[in-house]
């Protein structure tokens, strides 16, 4: 159950910004729904968790938390939540 929430969810904020691009490519006039600004907000947020995981690899190798591999797996397992 949720896996599926989950995928609903990473489907909703992709097809917000598929929409988006499409406008931007036309070169049509963007108008975003609160809606849409939520969505692209979360993804926004949730890219930065897996950019900072990228980041961070070596750090939590050097401390022994956890292996490397693992952190940013988790990070991109959220992402796509």
């Amino acid at each position: 159950m949720i896996v599926r929430v989950g995928e609903q969810h990473f489907q909703t904020r992709h097809r917000v910004i598929d929409k988006l691009r499409i406008t931007r490519e036309q070169g049509l006039s963007i108008a975003v729904s609160q809606t849409d600004v939520w969505a692209l907000l979360e993804e926004v947020d949730r890219l930065q968790l897996v950019a900072q995981a990228a980041n961070n690899l070596e750090a939590f190798a050097l401390h022994d938390l956890e292996e490397p591999q693992n952190v940013l797996r988790d990070a991109l397992r959220a992402w796509k939540a």
